[in-house]
């Protein structure tokens, strides 16, 4: 299931690595679309919507507990790759894998879906992805919250 998932995410990844900045960036042309297959399971996507222009990518397979997190960086990528909600930070330290876009790499990991950073995103919405040398928010705000509140049900953490 990895190597689909790597290769499921390979295809959908377009964000190239900026310089870095002092404060959280925010994207307007962002937000989270929650997708369903019978083979791959749940996945909970933050990105450009009808692009392929994708930053992370939250899957896992109904009530595993158990969440996939991906984040896409340079492929030479410098300093940390991980998520932060609520003050409660995880690092994603495995090495960055290639993607089929030149300059774009991604970082993969699972982690329980109780996870203090994964929890803390389940209840309040605030995510905030590291990258490349930067931090970008990603909220989950109205409809975007409902997805949330959805994707994290039906792994098995109940909201």
């Amino acid at each position: 299931m990895r190597t689909r998932s790597i290769f499921g995410l390979s295809a959908a990844l377009v964000i190239a690595a900026a310089c870095a900045h002092q404060t959280t960036e925010t994207r307007a042309d962002m937000s989270w679309a929650l997708n369903q297959t019978q083979s791959e399971g749940l996945k909970l996507v933050y990105g450009e919507p009808r692009s392929d222009n994708v930053l992370v990518m939250l899957s896992c397979q109904p009530q595993s507990g158990q969440v996939e997190i991906a984040i896409t960086t340079s492929d030479d990528a410098t300093g940390d790759v991980g998520l932060t909600s609520r003050q409660q930070r995880v690092e994603l330290t495995s090495p960055v894998a290639p993607t089929p876009i030149a300059g774009v790499g991604v970082v993969m990991e699972m982690a329980a879906s109780t996870t203090p950073t994964l929890a803390a995103f389940a209840q309040t919405g605030d995510l905030e992805v590291r990258t490349a040398g930067r931090t970008v928010g990603a909220p989950a705000r109205g409809e975007d919250r409902a997805m949330v509140d959805d994707f994290f049900g039906q792994c098995g953490q109940p909201v």
